[in-house]
């Protein structure tokens, strides 16, 4: 197999099972371990894939988009400690936004507020989670259902935002850069993102630090509109510290 056919097939298999081992890829290609880590190293540096301890895993962008399913099965560990940090941010916000992807699922399963709130959220999956709690009314925003994620985008989306004022918004972002702030792979998603940071008096970001450094297809925010983001622990300091001077207030879980 040549160079660029072994590395496509990294690519391939990284998208369809959310991740690519590198014992497991050698293995199956016939080469050495030495030579799966050289293509998964070229791989990053094409924005391609992103390196994990042991492998890669894809990164989302025009192309690729990964599944709600998918999401299910990477970083749990890491987004239910984010989770359970945001319910301290909370506060007394009667009004929040919670935005779609598995990590805002995990937030909507966890959360059991004791006063009354009104959740507004995209995202089928948690809407249903949020109708069956006390203490919670849920607006589910119409609109066009993305299957990729299982949540509403559009106009129709962006017109019940747009007549909203929200005290809280919870945000999720597929990549953030220092050149180009915080990205989305899909305009429809992207748009409704910024539509609830306009409506919210303040905005948190939630996202696994591996999102990082890295850019997918559109901008929706700049790295500064949040008042505070929330990540995990395997944030390294060299990256915390060259977001930090960017201007973001960065909690480690």
């Amino acid at each position: 197999m040549f160079q660029e056919e072994r590395r496509t097939w990294l690519t391939s298999h990284a998208r369809s099972n959310g991740r690519v081992d590198v014992n497991e890829s050698a293995e199956a290609l016939g080469v050495t371990v030495e030579t799966i880590r050289r293509d998964l190293n070229d791989l990053e540096n094409k924005n391609l894939l992103r390196r994990v301890h042991g492998g890669a895993i894809p990164i989302e962008g025009y192309v690729y988009e990964s599944s709600l399913a998918t999401r299910k099965n990477q970083f749990i560990e890491e987004k239910l400690r984010i989770t359970k940090k945001a319910l301290e941010f909370i506060g007394e916000a009667e009004t929040i936004f919670l935005d779609e992807g598995y990590t805002h699922q995990i937030f909507a399963e966890i959360w059991n507020p004791q006063h009354q709130v009104t959740v507004v959220t995209n995202a089928i999956h948690t809407a249903a989670i949020l109708c069956a709690k006390k203490n919670v009314e849920v607006i589910f925003l119409g609109g066009k259902v993305r299957s990729v994620t299982a949540a509403t985008a559009d106009h129709w989306a962006l017109r019940q935002l747009s007549e909203l004022v929200l005290d809280l918004a919870l945000i999720g972002a597929n990549g953030l850069s220092l050149e180009h702030g915080c990205t989305a792979p899909n305009a429809n998603c992207s748009a409704t993102k910024t539509a609830a940071i306009k409506a919210a008096h303040k905005s948190i970001l939630l996202t696994t630090s591996n999102r990082f450094g890295f850019d997918s297809f559109i901008k929706f925010c700049d790295l500064t509109v949040f008042s505070d983001v929330i990540t995990d622990s395997e944030m390294t300091d060299e990256t915390f510290n060259k977001f930090s001077t960017a201007g973001m207030r960065i909690t480690r879980a």
